[in-house]
């Protein structure tokens, strides 16, 4: 399956993660960056079904991405390393869920991301 490369571009510096617009993913793999402290892209919207999340700590510390419908975890990582990917498949029905790293109150820090699920 081939990872999906995803470009975001920043209109204006300062804008706050969630002024930036979904962006549609087709099935397969979604690529991401985590670092201190946020998702790079933050906003994501993917179809209904199987998805796999690839997760690329380009970071300075250990990170893990979960997968969250309200406070209901869908799935996580285990906490992958410096320079590592972590990598998560769940299946996942329409709807909003969030995606965070809650090590160390990462997710507190603002890191965290929202996730649109299209279609059923």
């Amino acid at each position: 399956m081939p990872i999906v490369a995803l470009a975001v571009a920043v209109a204006a510096c300062g804008a706050p993660a969630s002024a930036a617009p979904a962006t549609p993913i087709p099935s397969g793999v979604v690529a991401l960056d985590a670092k201190e402290y946020d998702f790079t892209p933050a906003t994501l919207m993917v179809p209904a079904g199987s998805v796999t999340f690839a997760v690329r700590n380009a970071g300075r510390e250990a990170h893990e991405f979960e997968v969250l419908k309200g406070d209901e975890s869908v799935g996580k990582t285990a906490a992958f390393s410096v320079g590592s990917t972590g990598t998560l498949m769940v299946t996942l029905q329409a709807g909003e869920y969030t995606f965070a790293c809650r090590l160390n109150g990462h997710n507190q820090l603002g890191m965290t991301g929202t996730l649109t699920v299209a279609g059923g």
